[in-house]
This record gives C-alpha cells, sequence and structure tokens, in this order.
C-alpha cells in the first residue's frame, strides 16, 4: 500500500511534467490504479489541493535553517544557506508543480502559506544581504526566486533525465552562489582592474 505522503510527491511528480494530466494517467504514473487514487481523492481538484496542502508542509520543513538569530555571523549564514538548499531539492517537483497550476494558485489557504513562507524566506535574505553575504544590489524577491527557479531545473533535468540525482546539489549551490554573492573586493593596495 502507498503511503499518502509517496503518493502526494508522485502525484505532484507526473503533474510537474504534463499539468493537464487525467486521474488515470495520475494513478498510472505512480504505479497505483484509478481506482484506488479515487478512493483516496473523489476528484482531481480533491488531489490537487491534496498535493498543494502537502507543498506547504514540505516547504515548512525545509525552512528550519533560516531560524538564525538576528545576530548571526556571516559563517552562521553560510552554513544556513547551504542547509536551505539542500532541503529545498527534495520539494522541487513539489513547486515545480504548484507554482504553476491555476487551482492551486486560486486558492486562498495556499496563497497564504506562500505568502508566509516568502516573508519567512525574505528576511533571512535581507540578513544576508546585511552580513555582505549576498549582493545588495538584488531585490531578496529575486534571490528568492531565482533559487526556486534553478530548483525547478535541476528537478526538470533529473526527470527528463540530463542530470543525475546526485549532480543537482552541487549544481545548484554553486549556480546559486556564483549569482548571488557579492563580487570579491580586490586586496588593499592592489591595483583596480
Amino acid at each position: 500500500m502507498v503511503h499518502e505522503e509517496e503518493l502526494l510527491d508522485g502525484a505532484a511528480r507526473v503533474l510537474a511534467g504534463d499539468h493537464s494530466a487525467s486521474m488515470v494517467q495520475i494513478a498510472a504514473g505512480i504505479g497505483t490504479s484509478r481506482a484506488t487514487l479515487s478512493r483516496r481523492y473523489a476528484t482531481r481538484e480533491a488531489l490537487l489541493k491534496a498535493v498543494a496542502v502537502r507543498a506547504i508542509e514540505v516547504v515548512d520543513g525545509c525552512l528550519a535553517p533560516l531560524d538564525l538569530a538576528q545576530d548571526a555571523d556571516a559563517d552562521a549564514f553560510d552554513t544556513a544557506l547551504e542547509d536551505l538548499v539542500v532541503a529545498l531539492m527534495p520539494a522541487a517537483h513539489l513547486y515545480g508543480f504548484t507554482s504553476r497550476d491555476a487551482t492551486v494558485l486560486a486558492d486562498p489557504e495556499f496563497r497564504a502559506g506562500v505568502d508566509r513562507q516568502d516573508q519567512r524566506a525574505l528576511a533571512f535574505l535581507a540578513l544576508g544581504q546585511q552580513l555582505g553575504r549576498l549582493r545588495a544590489d538584488l531585490p531578496p524577491y529575486w534571490i528568492w526566486y531565482s533559487l526556486w527557479g534553478l530548483l525547478d531545473a535541476a528537478a526538470e533535468g533529473v526527470r527528463d533525465g540530463h542530470l543525475a540525482p546526485r549532480q543537482i546539489g552541487h549544481l545548484v549551490l554553486t549556480s546559486f552562489l556564483s549569482g548571488t554573492r557579492p563580487p570579491a573586493r580586490p586586496p588593499a593596495g592592489a591595483p583596480a582592474p
């Protein structure tokens, strides 16, 4: 018997690849029968709602590294940022579907959950900017959206067979950091380029 979380994660993976997948296609994609899926979720809309709730719960759990004290130093921020990126990787398929589905996006509970998560992440990213660990010339929302864009691209690359799951952690982290870290300052007294 498939556990609820596995079923919802599987449904999200199928839907991330085909937003219009029917209940029959979703069931086949997760290796169960339409009847089994329908017993748990009477309609496609009920399934979408359950996937959205699962996405909020999973991402909430991933945001734990953001709970730094306001007096955190640069090293603590860097560690928390790496932990955040690693934690979010398994949630990319949930985000990849829920961030694009009109039915899910119209759900006020889902929107409230996303808004709450965004505010938590933005406060964390602003701290990184204050500490000089993230570029101050980029809006925090851009940094947050950029991270999700990379995670979504990684999930798609794995789904399409172009990337190995073990590769994406390094690829996402290095790509993210290379675009969001402030440029290195030349040592004092060094000639300008």
